[in-house]
């Protein structure tokens, strides 16, 4: 079992142009990192929606709470 305490002791290849290439790399894969920012732009909006979504329903249930209180 391999532990690794701190990135110093992952020997050096920083001469690499790839760090994905030494087989003890803690890096992100490559894949992964370049899909992060086009996910996040479409979850931005997804999650405004929602919001906005639930705070209208939320509103809603409050007025009929408040009507029904009055009536």
């Amino acid at each position: 079992m391999l532990t690794l305490r701190t990135s110093a002791q992952i020997a050096g290849n920083r001469h690499r142009l790839n760090f994905r290439l030494c087989p003890a790399s803690t890096g992100v894969p490559a894949a992964g990192r370049n899909a992060m920012p086009l996910g996040m732009a479409w979850r931005r909006p997804w999650n405004a929606e929602s919001r906005r979504q639930w705070l209208e329903m939320r509103w809603r249930a409050h007025l009929e709470r408040v009507r029904r209180m009055r009536a």
